[in-house]
């Protein structure tokens, strides 16, 4: 009988262990600047090619390599970072499996330039597929210089499936700031396609902060600074009153090592508790230092998931620390009972009160119409017709509408629901749904309109975003001019809006930026056939748009009459059930 089982050939089995640690471009930005950072660089420079598909590229001014240890660094299992068992419980480096370099050489080209000294020469091997194909000399300083080209080029399928130019820059951005984050003390510059994205120098956390995310984000922040038996806590955490509904603002750091932690991230949000509104998520930048012996890195080859000795104290203690911070630096005003305040008495008049006096019209008829009832009633009618002269999404419920409805015998139920009848059947719809497949409709609608109405604000509201986010913004703002958007300023990763669609709260505008950021819109195509009914579909199911409960019997009726006249009222836009039926002939079993 023929066997079934089969010993895999060491590039097959290299190219399966690759999966586990470099999943797309930002995987390898990852891994070659830890290598830099272990490798006590001072300046790391960082060049991409096509959003990470053609060229990965790093410099730096490390202790370089010699040649013995170039024609090792890329076979698998070989680092400089620990020698024996004992090392695994006491990590101070980035790396130490010794699978980065190997890894990437498995799935993509490598060239590697190093130099221990600044004499001038450097040694240069060429890698692919775990083998030099060529060796040379070649000018240059002190450091390693690593190219990683056509990145999965020996696995189609991998390539493949990596997400849109736009998302794998954005992951690429990201690694960039957690790395160059928890190394305020480095330098780090990245480039894309000759375009200088970020210049960072030397400085201090709050002032990395600001150079990567915005120049008043340092308005927003609140230091932490906690030292115990078991850790050290420091970093920042974000003013209450300047958080959103997104998880875009969120860094934990071990040991200089970023990581995600869903129970830690619970603590955060456990000391925010009655300071922010539940849909509401903390922002923070926290760094957390504990013994290495305390916490195991060696959970997964991608080393962001760890495992710590003590995690229920650790929980404890980072909830006190937060809300210690928040009371702390508290930004209302308390009055200083230490203070000599002169606080004077009211001066209570003593003359008599005088009984008022009641005058009425004793010829007064509630069932005759005069002259002023009229104007009343033509005031009235001028403005309804305003309101109906501006169409918008939100007047979903307007008096000549109103007027036209036909009647539904329904009620409301736990104000979530309507219940209404048919001549066979109950309905209950919800009305959620139902108000987001409506604005959906005329969303839509109003966006393949040549021009839709706007509201200018009272006053206008500015945004400033981190320089990829802007970019993303930068490419919709035509979209969203045509939506109804005014903008008094958009440069200098700086957005100043002075009129908005009705549908929108002014207040929630930040959130919807960050739900179009989060939800990758200039990759439509891949969840709808154009952008503006990707963006109707955004901006109907936008979190950042409250939907009350209906408050009377005509809203509720309005909205039965305008949902089924909805080219689709069975489902919403990402196709949820907007109202279920319960027939008749169910209704009488349940009394067999």
């Amino acid at each position: 009988m023929k066997a079934t089982i089969n010993k895999l050939s060491v590039d097959l089995v290299n190219k399966i262990a690759a999966g586990e640690v470099i999943q797309r471009p930002s995987s390898v930005v990852k891994e070659l600047i830890e290598n830099s950072i272990d490798a006590a660089s001072k300046n790391i420079k960082l060049l991409i090619k096509d959003h990470g598909k053609t060229l990965i590229e790093i410099s730096d001014d490390g202790v370089g390599m010699n040649e013995k240890d170039l024609n090792l660094c890329f076979l698998k299992h070989t680092t400089s970072k620990i020698s024996n068992s004992k090392d695994l419980f006491s990590l101070t480096t980035n790396g130490f499996r010794g699978e980065a370099i190997s890894s990437i050489s498995s799935v993509a080209k490598i060239k590697i330039s190093s130099s221990i000294d600044n004499i001038g020469i450097r040694k240069v091997v060429f890698v692919e597929n775990g083998e030099i194909t060529k060796s040379f000399e070649e000018n240059g300083l002190r450091g390693t210089t690593i190219s990683v080209s056509s990145i999965f080029y020996n696995i189609p399928a991998r390539r493949k499936f990596l997400k849109s130019d736009n998302v794998e820059l954005r992951q690429i951005i990201n690694e960039f700031t957690r790395q160059s984050l928890c190394n305020p003390s480095l330098s780090f510059s990245l480039k894309h396609n000759n375009k200088d994205l970020f210049i960072l120098n030397k400085a201090n956390l709050k002032e990395r902060i600001t150079r990567l995310f915005s120049k008043n984000i340092d308005k927003k922040l609140i230091p932490v600074d906690e030292k115990t038996d078991i850790i050290s806590l420091s970093g920042y955490v974000f003013k209450p009153e300047f958080l959103n509904k997104t998880n875009s603002l969120q860094f934990f750091f071990v040991n200089g090592r970023f990581i995600r932690n869903s129970y830690l991230s619970h603590s955060i949000s456990t000391a925010y508790e009655g300071l922010i509104r539940p849909e509401f998520r903390p922002s923070y930048i926290l760094f957390i230092d504990i013994p290495p012996d305390q916490v195991d890195v060696n959970v997964h080859p991608n080393k962001i998931e760890v495992k710590f000795e003590n995690e229920s104290s650790l929980y404890s203690i980072m909830r006190a620390s937060v809300r210690h911070a928040l009371g702390k630096f508290n930004i209302s005003p308390n009055i200083d009972f230490s203070n000599n305040i002169n606080i004077s008495s009211p001066k209570i008049s003593v003359n008599k009160i005088s009984k008022p006096s009641i005058d009425f019209n004793t010829d007064f008829n509630p069932f005759f119409t005069n002259e002023k009832n009229k104007i009343d009633e033509k005031i009235d009618e001028n403005i309804y017709s305003f309101s109906e002269s501006v169409p918008s999404s939100m007047d979903i419920f307007n008096e000549d509408e109103l007027k036209k409805y036909s009647t539904y015998s329904n009620f409301n139920f736990l104000n979530k629901f309507i219940v209404t009848k048919t001549k066979s059947e109950l309905l209950i719809v919800n009305i959620k749904r139902a108000y987001q497949r409506i604005l959906y409709e005329r969303i839509l609608t109003e966006m393949n309109n040549k021009k839709n109405v706007s509201q200018t604000l009272l006053f206008p509201v500015k945004f400033t975003f981190s320089r990829n986010n802007f970019d993303i913004l930068h490419k919709l703002k035509d979209t969203l001019i045509h939506l109804g958007f005014i903008f008094e300023k958009f440069s200098n990763k700086e957005i100043e809006v002075k009129g908005i669609h009705p549908i929108f709260n002014h207040n929630n505008l930040e959130d919807f930026f960050h739900e179009l950021i989060e939800k990758e819109v200039l990759n439509y195509k891949n969840h709808s056939s154009s952008i503006n009914d990707y963006l109707a579909k955004l901006i109907c199911l936008s979190k950042s748009l409250k939907i009350d409960h209906l408050v009377n019997e005509k809203e509720q009726v309005l909205l039965l009459n305008q949902l089924f006249a909805c080219k689709e009222s069975k489902f919403t836009p990402d196709n949820k059930k907007v109202f279920i039926s319960v027939e008749e002939n169910y209704i009488r079993n349940k009394f067999n």
